[in-house]
């Protein structure tokens, strides 16, 4: 009883003392922005005081929570008529630098929202700590938590690449942890490792010189806005990060070493036990067959679908007895059978959880793999772009995924993948042998989330957990400055051995021809 009352009076002090922190994610990034809210949300609930700058309005109201709303800058740009599957025909230096060319466009129209400029111009609020995304073209608005003297948090939506590994100190071996220009398993092969090596370094230089671009920028857009001069170099402003909070989890990624400031929080959407609502929880009663569901993300238009794509996915889906669950844009598809449903949006993970729920037809997205892994489903492969690919191939290897390529799709070829996933016990039993693996944990996601973040606060910033690496130069973390001088301290004396000995030898000679 005693300890009862101590917890609550402990959350009581915490509630009264809750510390002030901004969210800033302004660019128009739905899923990522959503991955997350789960946990600022839970912040707010836990007596933080969270203010957070996006372009969308979540309607829910919470104590403690607040939203800053500013202009969509995606629907500015018209980025719905793009089709970014194209930028996988380019060449892999077009797609190293493609994010720095297209980042500037970004952050022009982002920068030109009232709402934005009027609370980069506030000076009347105060934070203990800024949580911005310090990737994708979000960058500089690292220079928020310069401004408030705050403590600095990084969420980030895909796994930790070499650059951001060095800042934070964290070990990046491309030997064994392989990069999403040339997708592979951890164990590979002389050539692998090679191609592995030089798309890691490229990526490496690559970012590197973006963050350059990304400084510039940072000084000549915040430079007429109060608190914002004599701003650090952007990579010491990196180099100040508390903690990386990932979205990703071991049950879906190859092994790598990680620094306690770095917590993989992948899963903060699926809530175990969630129940759909009366509609979808009829259809899916109802479907006596199961259900397969298919979807490709939030940021990928089905309007975009190519022809032979369309008319494999619907002629196959026709041969089914088991209905056919879509998620697309529009309100009917050419082709579409009588088993196939169509919908704007659906509670996917809910949808994952049914017992009714069959597979499921991902394009490999993060949060759909991470749903799916979750729930035990097996899962059809369809890859689009960017990281998709990679994380399509791991659940291959892991036994409870078929990668089908989209380039040579048939209805025969998406067929025997169904089917094969379907009739064959090992794929489901595979998927849920993941799933315990991502279940079997001593806090929840959301638990460890708001611990990690509340510990930082705590410890002011955590500075004991920061790694004397991120002060080392590349060749001294390298330790090719050790390497050359005792190589070349070996070498000399090598030959000053070779020599002495030669001269050893000479003078023997000469005594013995003397003699």
């Amino acid at each position: 009883m005693k300890g009862a009352i101590l917890v609550l009076i402990f959350s009581i002090v915490s509630y009264c003392h809750g510390d002030n922190i901004l969210v800033m994610m302004p660019l128009p990034f739905y899923s990522h922005t959503k991955s997350y809210l789960p946990l600022f949300i839970e912040l707010a609930n836990r007596g933080h005081n969270v203010t957070m700058v996006s372009p969308f309005a979540f309607k829910k109201s919470t104590p403690n929570f607040n939203e800053i709303v500013i202009d969509n800058s995606w629907e500015k740009l018209e980025m719905d008529q793009m089709d970014p599957r194209d930028f996988e025909k380019e060449s892999l230096f077009s797609k190293i630098i493609g994010l720095q060319l297209f980042c500037p466009k970004l952050l022009d129209v982002t920068m030109k929202s009232e709402a934005l400029r009027a609370f980069l111009n506030d000076t009347d609020s105060k934070f203990d700590m800024v949580i911005t995304e310090t990737f994708f073209c979000q960058e500089p608005f690292i220079a928020l938590g310069h401004k408030y003297g705050a403590i600095q948090v990084s969420v980030q939506t895909i796994a930790l690449f070499l650059s951001m590994a060095r800042v934070t100190g964290n070990p990046h071996n491309p030997a064994y942890v392989p990069s999403d220009l040339f997708p592979s398993s951890d164990h590979m092969d002389f050539w692998e490792r090679s191609k592995n090596t030089l798309a890691t370094v490229l990526g490496h230089i690559a970012t590197c010189t973006s963050w350059t671009y990304m400084d510039d920028y940072m000084r000549k857009n915040f430079k007429n806005h109060p608190g914002f001069d004599n701003l650090p170099p952007i990579v010491d402003m990196f180099k100040n990060i508390s903690l990386v909070l990932m979205d990703s989890h071991m049950a879906i990624s190859y092994p790598r070493p990680y620094l306690s400031n770095v917590v993989e929080i992948g899963g903060l959407t699926i809530k175990e036990g969630d129940k759909l609502d009366e509609e979808w929880e009829k259809y899916m009663n109802e479907s006596v067959d199961g259900v397969i569901y298919f979807s490709w993300g939030s940021h990928y238009q089905t309007k975009n679908m190519r022809p032979h794509e369309l008319t494999a996915f619907m002629s196959a889906f026709g041969k089914l007895k088991q209905r056919v669950l879509m998620k697309a844009d529009e309100d009917t598809l050419p082709g579409k059978p009588d088993n196939v449903r169509l919908a704007k949006w659906l509670p996917q993970a809910s949808i994952l959880g049914h017992p009714n729920l069959h597979a499921f037809i991902s394009h490999g997205g993060l949060h759909g793999i991470l749903e799916g892994t979750y729930h035990g489903v097996p899962i059809i492969g369809t890859p689009l772009f960017a990281d998709q690919q990679s994380n399509v191939d791991f659940c291959e290897e892991a036994g409870y995924c078929i990668d089908v390529n989209l380039n040579t799709i048939t209805e025969e070829i998406l067929l025997d993948a169904i089917n094969r996933v379907l009739t064959n016990s090992t794929y489901k039993e595979n998927a849920v042998r993941r799933s315990k693996i991502m279940k079997d944990r001593p806090l929840s996601v959301m638990d460890n989330a708001v611990y990690w973040v509340e510990y930082v606060l705590r410890h002011r910033g955590a500075p004991h957990l920061r790694s004397a690496a991120v002060e080392l130069s590349w060749y001294q973390y390298l330790l090719l400055d050790v390497i050359v001088v005792w190589g070349a301290v070996l070498v000399v004396v090598v030959l000053l051995l070779r020599k002495s000995i030669k001269c050893i030898c000479k003078l023997r000679k000469s005594k013995s021809k003397k003699d």
